[in-house]
């Protein structure tokens, strides 16, 4: 991805989200991106409270992939959900995702406010099926 910032273009949340999840699958360590379910009826509770109280909805999310993300006034929040490789320290792999997505976001033009990362699994790696004639 470009180092240089989108000029001209709306960033929005799904589009955060979706350089968040690429940012995810391409960290060493982590298996698989989580179903986002969890955070999802979170921030249904939370939006529904707040719709109660008549708080403003503080921006636009998309859930994608694992991904929670929002963006509001240039900035995006972004929750991801992930099961990581048990040979790898989760918390190492957790701040690699942090700095992975942080890195990835500068090529928006979007700044990067939390980057929270729930590990739901720690897991073996899928065995290697066998190769025919052994």
């Amino acid at each position: 991805m470009s180092e240089r910032p989108l000029r001209g273009k709306v960033v929005g949340s799904a589009v955060v989200a979706g350089v968040a999840a690429r940012a995810a699958r391409e960290t060493p360590g982590i298996l698989r991106l989580g179903t986002g379910l969890g955070q999802l009826l979170v921030r249904w509770g939370a939006a529904a409270r707040n719709n109660l109280r008549r708080v403003p909805d503080s921006g636009t999310r998309t859930t994608r992939d694992g991904v929670v993300a929002s963006v509001a006034d240039g900035r995006a929040t972004i929750d991801v959900e992930v099961a990581t490789d048990a040979r790898f320290n989760a918390l190492e792999v957790a701040a690699d995702l942090q700095q992975r997505v942080r890195r990835a976001l500068r090529g928006t033009g979007v700044a990067a406010g939390p980057v929270n990362v729930t590990i739901f699994a720690i897991e073996s790696p899928p065995s290697a099926p066998p190769r025919p004639g052994r």
